[in-house]
């Protein structure tokens, strides 16, 4: 289990989603995510277009070093893995799934670290379609939030199904654990990956300081 916030998250949204696929986005209080508000993002894609930032907290867009309310998701990732993003959240905004991914920062002057990522699907509106994000540091560096992370390369994924008791982890689970938390990757695995058991995952190097 994570303990970086990524599983009080998922614990809020899984309490509030009941026996449902999702919750609606109008459930969603802020009060009582208080303390990783500023860590916590929305996602809204319309129609057939990509998912864009809707919100997205003050921290996450002091690590990234602009605002990003309006942004394409995709345009925090690095070219290659652009499309596995696109796809990874279309796949959760139709199936309903939980994604949970690892990957690493890099930043304006070179310098790397993990960052712990989860996308939370919300009940589809009429025209629009949500997700709920939270995006945790896996680490505190002094230079976090000084010296912005300019691009984020993937490092592992795993894509988990609510509505199925048996998958269902009692908190965030680490995809790297590789433990049989998800029925299936939908994806086809991209250059630079390789299948662990049920799971996606993207070979990386050392994380630097």
């Amino acid at each position: 289990m994570r303990h970086d916030g990524t599983s009080e998250i998922f614990a809020y949204w899984n309490d509030l989603r009941g026996t449902r696929a999702a919750p609606e986005r109008r459930e969603i209080s802020p009060a009582l995510i208080r303390s990783r508000l500023s860590e916590t993002f929305i996602l809204r894609a319309s129609g057939p277009g990509e998912a864009r930032f809707r919100l997205a907290g003050t921290r996450i867009c002091s690590i990234y070093g602009r605002e990003l309310k309006g942004q394409s998701f995709s345009s925090i990732w690095q070219a290659k893995d652009k499309a596995v993003i696109a796809r990874i959240v279309a796949s959760s905004l139709t199936s309903k799934t939980v994604v949970q991914s690892t990957y690493e920062g890099k930043s304006s002057r070179g310098r790397k670290m993990l960052f712990n990522l989860i996308l939370l699907p919300l009940a589809n509106e009429v025209h629009e379609r949500h997700l709920l994000g939270m995006i945790a540091p896996a680490g505190k560096p002094f230079w976090l939030e000084s010296d912005a992370i300019i691009e984020n390369s993937l490092r592992s994924i795993a894509m988990i199904d609510p509505r199925n008791p048996a998958n269902m982890p009692a908190g965030s689970v680490r995809a790297e654990d590789h433990k049989p938390l998800i029925s299936n990757i939908l994806l086809p695995a991209p250059n630079g990956s390789r299948r662990v058991r049920h799971l996606m995952v993207f070979d990386g190097g050392k994380i630097l300081d």
